[in-house]
């Protein structure tokens, strides 16, 4: 479903191309859970919900490991 990277790390194309394949994810994720009978709203509350949750775990172990430096 996600392809990789075709492009270097820290360029313009690349955050074009991520920004594009996180669009088309989250609209089949958004109308295959709709189609189950989710709305739209609640189901993407609940993904950015989940981003935030994985974000904050990112966050501290980020401050673990500065901490353990």
């Amino acid at each position: 479903m996600i392809d990789p990277p075709t492009t270097s790390l820290n360029t313009v194309e690349r955050k074009v191309e991520l920004d594009q394949t996180v669009d088309y994810a989250i609209q089949l994720l958004v109308e295959e859970a709709h189609l189950v009978g989710w709305t739209r709203v609640e189901f993407l509350t609940a993904v950015l919900d989940a981003a935030n949750a994985r974000l904050s775990v990112i966050e501290d172990e980020r401050e673990l490991d500065e901490g353990s430096a």
